[in-house]
């Protein structure tokens, strides 16, 4: 899936479609498009669970100071570090992830 948006007035829309729909239309692809903000809560509940673990941190090499961040609701950064791809299942919803082990 891409990122992409729309606008309504001062309004910006964000939301992932379907690549495959975006290149060869939109019957390519049961899923079309979804939110945005469904996918990325879900990538940030699964990731903080994950790294709950002290074990789990240090297989990632994750610092205190980026957990510490993330933690207080900076995930940026640390999604891009860890997270190697996200897959989205648009026949049951399941958000799930691979995690990079650096």
């Amino acid at each position: 899936m891409v990122p992409t948006y729309t606008s309504k007035g001062d309004r910006r829309y964000r939301y992932y479609v379907c690549r495959v729909a975006h290149e060869k239309g939109w019957q390519a692809c049961a899923t079309k498009s979804i939110a945005a903000l469904v996918i990325e809560e879900s990538v940030v509940s699964q990731l903080r669970s994950a790294l709950r673990a002290d074990e789990t941190r240090d297989e990632l090499q994750v610092s205190d100071a980026d957990w510490l961040a993330f933690d207080e609701g900076d995930p940026g950064y640390l999604v891009r570090a860890v997270v190697e791809r996200i897959t989205y299942d648009g026949t049951n919803g399941a958000v799930s992830l691979e995690l990079s082990h650096r």
